[in-house]
């Protein structure tokens, strides 16, 4: 009997067509017209794949960040290839060594002072034909430097290729395309004047992750599994994507200052546990804590409060009962007029289902990083925030660590998603974590309705697919490619907003707008944008004909020679429909936040009507320990000059007026947008996932 290792703390069994053929379908209350056992189960071994290989990418990211050269090198296969701006590097052990040698390093893990973060995000994955091969993009961002030496960005694109070896999906084919790089105390950053890059997939057909022909090859080769244990999988795949839009709710609570909405997610006897702040239990005395560290309750003028969730990892238990989720924060936080800083972690959670709902258990929030925005983490590096005076914590830290300048890792609670061993550390500390290793999951009792499981399956398979969706448009639109991206859209339902115009209505007329507004043959070579769609939270109704998906804007860009660059947020509420065999776009739906320059950020942004803030901030009077925060330095870098941003999302853009007139909008964009430093709630597709608490604004 073949096992595949899966990405959902289970192994699960494939390949059915001689036990299909066998079983008495009648017995199980299913029409002779259902789908056939093995066809059920090709497509949840496709799915599984899809998030095998997301698992294997978000592996990769957190084992180069944190040195472990050991586990990076067994994600490949023994004759892997890889492509950098360096060079081509071969085999698994030629790229670790790789790894290694661009960090700097001669054994595991990293050098005190050192910063090597790398986080992934926003993936369009695709099952190749056979389906025991694929093919997937990737962002990634990258923060780089040593204390009291240097600091640097780097950014770009991965098309990577994958493929099953005995059973396990590992990475064959890595290539990464630099799109950007620079100097923290620079202006922005550099960027070549073309990219080059061979995206894989294809803007009419990218809302399949999974194509028939793969379906067909993946039942044809079969061994033998139950019904029950068929459902068992179904529900892991169900269970992971609850779980992962509960851990990026969380997030989205957080921003707003939510505090009854966050509470809500706990458990009875939950925790929380930031920093070295201590434990808070139950959810009364959390809400008080979150309160103590952030402030009360909602943003207040020129707020800004961003956290930013990347490379989501969720481990469902064997029982279904219980999980862990571990997830690389990247926040934006500060005062306009009073200050600014970076701050970068990691989440590790754990969750429980009660009465079919899942709660959070515990969450544990770990520091990597926290530097004020002006001088960056090549300069200021502080401490994580330890215990309130004035609302002590139930209990003391549980563990004791020191941020950086201090080396320190937070233990992983997944195994190795390739050898399926706990991951090898280096010296220096780590932080325990309880691990969750992978096992098949317990099988369903009772009769199975495959019809019923068949729906079940494209439901999870349609959450990929329409995160395959959402990410492309950042990736086109970065590119300039107008046609493509109109293609994604519905042909009659599709709309689309357009900034400071308003909304298009229908694939054809948003594509003749695209074109109309411009830039005209693709990215300038004097400016670049980076759209990076993340965070996803996305439902797809029970018939697997529609979805909802609210993501976070993560948007850099500007001159291409680094002299004037921006940093803009919002949120996406955008809808899909399953339209002649794929998912399209339906309604996107924007509501920018803020775009503020690289030069001054976000706390020196001139409010409409206003003077411009002060070139150097007044100190910050009386904060809370989470939101204290000296005034940005007077002579960084000259951040004292006013402007250097960029006024759109998109260079060489024509402006409105000039073609409004020929091609008019069908409707008026919903919400304000640019509105910081004042203070605007975006609108939530969905309430809250355990209590259904109603937000603000409900979109329809």
């Amino acid at each position: 009997m073949q096992v595949h290792a899966r990405p959902l703390a289970r192994f699960c069994f494939l390949g059915l067509l001689a036990l299909a053929s066998a079983l008495g379908f009648s017995s199980l209350g299913v029409a002779a017209d259902a789908p056939s056992l093995a066809q059920v189960m090709a497509k949840v071994d496709a799915a599984e794949g899809v998030r095998a290989i997301k698992r294997l990418h978000y592996s990769y990211a957190q084992y180069v960040s944190d040195g472990l050269w050991n586990d990076l090198g067994d994600l490949f296969t023994d004759d892997a290839v890889g492509t950098f701006p360096a060079g081509v590097v071969y085999g698994k052990k030629g790229l670790r060594e790789y790894f290694m040698q661009q960090a700097g390093r001669k054994e595991l893990g990293l050098a005190p002072g050192q910063l090597n973060v790398h986080l992934a995000l926003q993936p369009i994955i695709n099952l190749n034909t056979d389906g025991q091969s694929a093919k997937g993009t990737w962002h990634e961002v990258t923060l780089l430097g040593h204390y009291k030496k240097d600091a640097n960005w780097e950014g770009g694109i991965f098309e990577n290729e994958y493929k099953l070896d005995h059973g396990v999906w590992k990475i064959s084919k890595i290539a990464f395309y630099r799109q950007y790089e620079g100097a923290y105390d620079e202006y922005g950053h550099k960027a070549p004047g073309s990219w080059n890059i061979p995206y894989h997939f294809d803007g009419a057909h990218l809302g399949v992750t999974v194509p028939a022909a793969a379906l067909k090859a993946l039942a044809a080769n079969a061994s033998d599994a139950t019904p029950e244990q068929l459902a068992a999988c179904i529900q892991a795949l169900a269970d992971e994507t609850a779980v992962q839009n509960l851990q990026h709710s969380f997030g989205y609570y957080l921003d707003r200052k939510l505090w009854d909405d966050v509470a809500d997610l706990f458990t009875a006897n939950g925790t929380l546990e930031f920093d070295q702040r201590g434990v808070y239990r139950g959810a009364a005395h959390i809400k008080q804590a979150l309160a103590d560290f952030h402030g009360a309750g909602k943003l207040q003028f020129g707020d800004l409060f961003d956290h930013i969730y990347l490379g989501t990892v969720v481990t469902v238990a064997p029982d279904g009962k219980t999980a862990s989720a571990r997830t690389s924060q990247l926040n934006e936080l500060g005062k306009n007029a009073e200050y600014a800083r970076w701050e970068q972690g990691t989440y590790e959670n754990s969750y429980i289902k009660e009465n079919g709902v899942w709660k959070l258990a515990a969450v544990h929030y770990y520091p990597r990083f926290i530097s004020d925005y002006d001088q960056g983490w090549a300069v200021d590096a502080r401490p994580a925030p330890g215990m309130s005076t004035t609302l002590p914590p139930d209990a003391k830290p549980t563990q004791k660590y020191a941020s950086y300048p201090e080396a320190y890792v937070v233990g992983l609670h997944f195994m190795n998603p390739v050898t399926g061993n706990a991951v090898q550390y280096g010296k220096g500390t780590v932080v325990k974590v309880a691990t969750v290793k992978d096992s098949t999951p317990q099988a369903m009792s009772g009769g199975v309705d495959l019809t019923a499981l068949d729906k079940r399956v494209d439901v999870e398979i349609g959450v990929d697919a329409v995160e395959n969706l959402m990410s492309s448009y950042g990736y086109y639109i970065d590119e300039s490619d107008w046609s493509s991206m109109s293609d994604t859209y519905a042909e009659k339902e599709g709309a689309k907003e357009l900034t400071g115009a308003g909304v298009y209505v229908g694939r054809e007329k948003i594509r003749k707008a695209l074109v109309a507004r411009g830039p005209a043959g693709g990215r300038s070579a004097n400016f670049f944008t980076i759209h990076q769609l993340v965070q996803p939270v996305i439902h797809v109704s029970e018939d697997g004909k529609s979805a909802k998906a609210r993501l976070r804007l993560f948007q850099s860009g500007g001159n291409a020679d680094g002299s004037s660059g921006s940093w803009i947020g919002g949120i996406y509420e955008n809808t899909a429909v399953f339209e002649n065999g794929e998912w399209k776009f339906g309604i996107q739906d924007l509501h920018h936040l803020f775009n503020a320059s690289y030069r001054n950020g976000w706390a020196r942004f001139k409010a409409q009507g206003a003077p411009a803030a002060a070139s150097a901030p007044a100190p910050v009077a009386a904060q809370p320990p989470a939101t204290a925060g000296a005034a940005p330095a007077a002579g960084a870098a000259g951040r004292a000059v006013q402007g250097g941003g960029i006024t759109q999302g998109l260079g060489g853009a024509r402006s409105p007026n000039s073609w409004m007139t020929e091609i008019p909008p069908d409707r008026k964009i919903r919400a304000r947008q640019y509105a910081f430093p004042e203070i605007t709630e975006p609108a939530f597709h969905y309430k809250n996932p355990v209590t259904g608490r109603m937000p603000a604004d409900l979109l329809p």
